[in-house]
């Protein structure tokens, strides 16, 4: 079944037949609401196709063509697409493959060396090390021992604040 949008876009493509006609009744005895948008609609569209076409000029196309042909670079010399490609330092530059292999293979060692001896690499491989030689990993019993864990909080260790005023 079509939707609103597909009757509109139909009918704004052409008339209606018959058949369609009596489909789009049924559809609008389904869907009163849109009895008022049709209208408008149809309005819009009557107004649309009452416009007159804005004539061309006779040559029209023969000056497009005409234009498109006296394209040419500043010393008068005419140049296709594939040309003006070829003819840029950077693509006459890349067009030797000796130069695009060097390029990227430049590029690839490049990416490689900076992957390779990326300080964080190396601090994160020894962080995995470290907790990997990990001899014991305290029980699920010890970890719930909370008179031992806050026993541990407050150990008794005396701080001097003497030193720590001197620091400031």
């Amino acid at each position: 079944m079509r939707s609103y949008e597909d009757w509109i876009d139909l009918h704004w493509q052409r008339e209606l037949t018959p058949e369609e006609i009596l489909d789009w009744h049924s559809f609008l005895s389904t869907h009163p609401e849109l009895a008022s948008k049709w209208e408008l609609d149809q309005q819009l569209l009557k107004s649309v196709r009452s416009l007159a076409d804005i004539p061309l000029s006779n040559n029209f196309t023969a000056r497009v063509l005409r234009s498109a042909e006296n394209v040419r670079l500043d010393f008068g010399e005419k140049m296709t697409i594939r040309e003006s490609f070829v003819d840029s330092w950077w693509s006459r530059f890349w067009a030797h493959p000796g130069i695009r292999i060097a390029g990227i293979s430049a590029l690839l060692l490049t990416g490689i060396g900076l992957w390779q001896w990326d300080p964080n690499a190396v601090n994160l491989v020894e962080s995995i090390t470290t907790i990997t030689e990990a001899e014991t990993v305290p029980s699920v019993e010890e970890l719930q021992d909370f008179d031992a864990i806050h026993g541990l909080a407050q150990s008794a260790s005396d701080v001097d604040w003497e030193l720590v005023l001197a620091m400031d």
